[in-house]
């Protein structure tokens, strides 16, 4: 394993020489002025793009290994740890019932219970909980139209309005020729895409 990593090392410095190399010799000289080198650069960018891949597949490759072993180490880890979720889970059952006890006498004797008690390692306590909701949405929906506990939101129909207005000298007009208000139209430069086929 440890000749992989070495193997790897060499790998990725060889590459980085390559480039450094290719940078140096052609990274500032070059230029691109018409079609020829347009293509050129474009033919460049696709061997960068094939380096990065294969840098990636022997990272991957590199990595599975290691991979493996690790999900077998949490694997392992989980498993070992199950005996003491076990213990805690019944000891906490253990308190839970006993401070639940410790309530029910307090409420039977007339007193005010007491709902959490100090321990030298903790506290135990039992907390109010809002209920839980199980909803019919239909049925939910229905009683609150009648009872008008709507809530409507109202959004403009973006779509709709450009479809059917115009742009012109930064403004945008609607079919009738007015401006549209609320919209301010800002112009943006052509965005560069790079295809690598």
């Amino acid at each position: 394993m440890v000749k992989d990593i070495q193997q790897l090392d060499l790998f990725i410095q060889s590459l980085n020489k390559e480039e450094e190399v290719a940078q140096e010799t052609t990274f500032q000289a070059f230029a691109v002025s018409d079609l020829e080198t347009a293509a050129e650069a474009q033919r460049r960018i696709s061997y960068f793009y094939e380096r990065m891949a294969e840098i990636d597949a022997v990272t991957d490759s590199q990595i599975e290994p290691f991979q493996a072993k690790i999900d077998r180490i949490k694997e392992w880890g989980e498993q070992a740890k199950q005996e003491y979720v076990d213990r805690v889970n019944h000891y906490s059952l253990l308190l839970e019932a006993y401070i639940r006890e410790q309530v029910a006498e307090q409420q039977a004797n007339g007193k005010k219970a007491k709902k959490s008690i100090k321990l030298p390692y903790g506290s135990i306590a039992l907390k109010k909980q809002q209920p839980e909701f199980i909803k019919n949405e239909d049925e939910l929906l229905e009683y609150a139209r009648q009872a008008e506990l709507v809530k409507v939101k109202e959004t403009a129909d973006w779509a709709a309005i450009k479809k059917v207005s115009r742009i012109h000298e930064g403004k945008m007009y609607d079919q009738n020729g007015e401006v549209v208000p609320g919209v301010d139209v800002v112009e943006r430069a052509d965005k560069f895409e790079l295809k690598i086929e």
